[in-house]
């Protein structure tokens, strides 16, 4: 236990010292801000258009809720994850490069150990930036408008967080026999290409865990079934995590 908390702690300092964590702090504090703002701002840049230019003709602007503010919080977070997979996706193959893994491994440090301290560094950054963004569109968000009218804000919020952790379980994966950033980035892309491939398949989308990106259905409805792609997201993860450990003893370093 004492090898994989010092391990742990040694992955927190490099997201310090590497600036990653105050980067990736700063997209998603940026994009949480944005969310509100966006949803705020928007009839009145749709009227200054309108003012410029007479060929555009809008009937009416509708009354901004709490709704367009979340709507815009969950496209925004869709962006800042594909920046948060950029910049973890060297999180094993900048060691590979460097030599410094072999080293750790060379004093004992077990490989499933450092599987398992990577992956929860990850998780514990995708965590704090996620509430990061959040909160932050929730604290202007509530404070401007009436929340009332937001329905299961809570699940999807969870939905899409787990979603988010499908992504840190591909990273892992992928970076277990994959020796650059760029193929980890390109493999974990094409599995959630082809998720929206399979999507397009008749009553297939609700098995797929893509699925979990449109949770924000659940702000005006309750009719959305979200557990068959909840299930097989979580069965996903545990199985790519699960994987990991034989595919990195294979490793040659």
């Amino acid at each position: 236990m004492r090898q994989l908390n010092a391990f742990i702690k040694k992955e927190f300092t490099e997201q310090l010292r590497s600036r990653r964590l105050y980067i990736l702090g700063a997209v998603f504090l940026f994009f949480g801000i944005m969310s509100p703002a966006a949803a705020k701002l928007m009839p009145k840049i749709i009227e200054l258009v309108a003012e410029q230019d007479q060929s555009f003709k809008i009937e009416a602007v509708k009354e901004v809720s709490a709704l367009d503010s979340f709507d815009q919080f969950f496209k925004n977070v869709s962006t800042s994850l594909i920046v948060f997979v950029i910049m973890q996706a060297g999180i094993f193959t900048r060691e590979y490069s460097s030599g410094t893994l072999l080293l750790s491994l060379t004093r004992g440090m077990e490989r499933r150990k450092v599987i398992a301290a990577k992956a929860f560094t990850l998780t514990a950054v995708w965590t704090a930036c996620y509430l990061v963004c959040f909160g932050t569109t929730y604290a202007y968000t509530a404070y401007f408008w009436d929340m009332s009218v937001v329905n299961d804000l809570w699940t999807a919020v969870l939905l899409w967080w787990i979603y988010g952790l499908w992504y840190i379980a591909m990273i892992v994966f992928f970076s277990t026999f994959l020796n650059s950033a760029t193929a980890v980035i390109v493999c974990t892309g094409a599995i959630f290409l082809a998720g929206d491939l399979l999507a397009m398949i008749p009553k297939a989308e609700r098995f797929i865990p893509t699925y979990l990106s449109g949770s924000s259905g659940l702000l005006r409805a309750r009719d959305f079934d979200y557990t068959p792609a909840l299930v097989i997201t979580l069965v996903s993860i545990v199985l790519l995590l699960s994987a990991s450990v034989p595919m990195f003893n294979k490793k040659q370093l």
